[in-house]
């Protein structure tokens, strides 16, 4: 029995000397994973090159870029609404009319301003085409005679300032019976043989008039004239026998014909106003399209703004009476909303419905003071929808506030993108925007956490092949939340050593890397973004 009591006794001690090693066992390797867990373990990285970007990220509403909401302009009453919500019209397109209390004079009078309204319009259009005309040209060659007019005058619209003889041609007025008239036609070729002088001339057919003149014995004769160059030697009265020849004949005239007087032209102004100058005198000899005078280009530019503020009186003056029971659209776009029904009562500050211009949409967001002066115009902004989670949207920067606005002690500034193709995005729908702000392709990073502080300089623990460490001072550029580039330290193919511990000398503060310099800290404001 005493046996068996030593026996148990020493189990007893046996156990409880296992217990507490193994206690202590775990307590030290307790207190190495703690350490661990304090220094982390080792991580080697080999520096290579990689794209980085920083960008701004916000989010926001969509909506039209010009939206208007069109108001009844009279106290009234609905009376027709001729558009749908969704229907897409074009600007002065009619929208509703309204019942007003126009009177029948009203209406009469109403229709007395429209022609008046009319004829503006057709004066105004004569003023627009005679803009090109403030030259006077010659018509026809020839010798200016009856110049009636000198720089400084003031001449009104179709008023006759000279004369053109033509002193290059003469004309021979001779007559045919109704059939050979008949058969003639202007330009057709004529064979002159001059009686005085047994010489031949050609020429041609200058004009018809087909007024019959009695030439005796019951029979009728229709004047022709003929056109022929004068080589000088004949005269007026000179006769001669004409034939005239086309596709369908040769005729021969009646009588004997006789050359006119000199055929001369009219030289007339198209607009009024005052001589500026003039180019010729009487006696000269003009070709035709020569500028025979210039007028200033004033008065027809006053008559022009006349005619159209008298279009505009009238405009207003039809306003007046009809009190705008015609509603038409203020823009080309969508209608997004209709407030009334028909015979809804109204008055003129009743919002009928609102337009908008769907093809253009644009987001606010509200971007933070620290993060605005990133944001330039034309940047290009990514944007995602949750209604659309796959599909992609991009749109620029069009405009950046100037005032900020504050609340609770924070100042943010309204930045606006305008989407370049809104898909199937609708109006009011919230988005996420990331402005790209800055970025840059093939550079050499490393991870955030692989740089460290010593002595105010930005430094990496390099390995070398034999296993050997050393901290090299290296410049840093862009840094996000993760990496940062490199610009000078490091090669390509380095070999970084790091452990997590240790880039506990840059603070991230939200998307704020604080960084010492100069024996202080700076704020990084960084933020991770897409790779490019």
């Amino acid at each position: 029995m005493k046996n068996k009591k030593i026996v148990f006794t020493a189990i007893i001690v046996i156990v409880l000397i296992v217990a507490v090693v193994s206690i202590n066992g775990m307590r030290k390797k307790s207190s190495l994973n703690a350490s661990a867990g304090n220094f982390g373990g080792e991580i080697e990285y080999t520096v290579a090159k990689d794209n980085i970007s920083i960008s701004v990220s916000e989010s926001g509403n969509i909506n039209p870029a010009d939206k208007r909401v069109v108001k009844s302009e009279i106290n009234g009453t609905v009376e027709n609404i001729y558009v749908t919500e969704g229907d897409e019209v074009e600007k002065d397109q009619i929208l509703t009319s309204l019942k007003s209390e126009t009177s029948s004079s009203s209406q009469t009078e109403i229709n007395s301003i429209k022609l008046n309204i009319e004829k503006s319009k057709r004066e105004l259009n004569d003023l627009y085409s005679n803009q090109g005309e403030l030259n006077i040209y010659a018509p026809a060659s020839g010798v200016i005679s009856g110049l009636s007019i000198e720089k400084g005058n003031q001449i009104s619209a179709n008023s006759n300032i000279a004369s053109i003889k033509d002193t290059d041609n003469s004309y021979i007025e001779v007559y045919f019976t109704k059939e050979q008239y008949d058969k003639i036609s202007v330009s057709d070729s004529v064979s002159i043989l001059m009686t005085k002088y047994f010489t031949t001339e050609t020429g041609t057919v200058f004009e018809k008039n087909s007024t019959p003149v009695q030439m005796g014995g019951g029979t009728f004769g229709y004047l022709v004239t003929v056109k022929m160059n004068n080589p000088g030697g004949y005269s007026v009265g000179d006769l001669a026998q004409i034939t005239v020849s086309n596709s369908q004949g040769t005729y021969q005239g009646m009588s004997t014909g006789e050359i006119i007087n000199v055929k001369e032209e009219k030289v007339t102004s198209k607009v009024s106003g005052k001589i500026k100058a003039v180019n010729v005198e009487n006696g000269k000899y003009v070709n035709k399209g020569d500028v025979i005078a210039t007028i200033e280009g004033d008065d027809i530019s006053l008559q022009i703004a006349e005619k159209q503020n008298a279009i505009e009186r009238y405009n207003s003056q039809i306003e007046d009476l009809v009190e705008g029971d015609t509603i038409f659209s203020p823009m080309k776009g969508t209608i997004l909303k209709i407030n009334v029904s028909e015979e809804e009562v109204v008055d003129r500050t009743t919002a009928l419905m609102t337009v908008a211009d769907l093809e253009n949409m644009e987001v606010k967001i509200s971007v933070d003071e620290l993060d605005i002066n990133k944001i330039k115009l034309d940047q290009q902004a990514n944007i995602a929808c949750d209604v659309y989670p796959n599909e992609k949207f991009t749109g620029r920067v069009t405009k950046i506030s100037i005032e900020g606005s504050t609340q609770n002690g924070v100042t943010t500034y309204d930045v606006t993108i305008k989407l370049d193709d809104r898909k199937s995005l609708m109006s009011g729908m919230n988005v996420d925007v990331e402005i790209l702000s800055d970025s840059k392709e093939d550079v050499l990073t490393v991870p955030i956490d692989a740089v460290h502080r010593l002595n105010g300089d930005y430094v990496v623990t390099v390995k070398d092949a034999a296993g050997n460490k050393s901290d090299v001072k290296v410049e840093l550029g862009l840094a996000t939340k993760k990496k940062v580039e490199i610009i000078s330290g490091l090669n390509e193919g380095d070999k970084v050593v790091y452990t997590a511990s240790q880039s506990s000398g840059m603070q991230m503060q939200g998307n704020v890397m604080m960084m010492p310099a100069g024996g202080g800290t700076r704020e990084v404001r960084v933020q991770e973004g897409p790779r490019p």
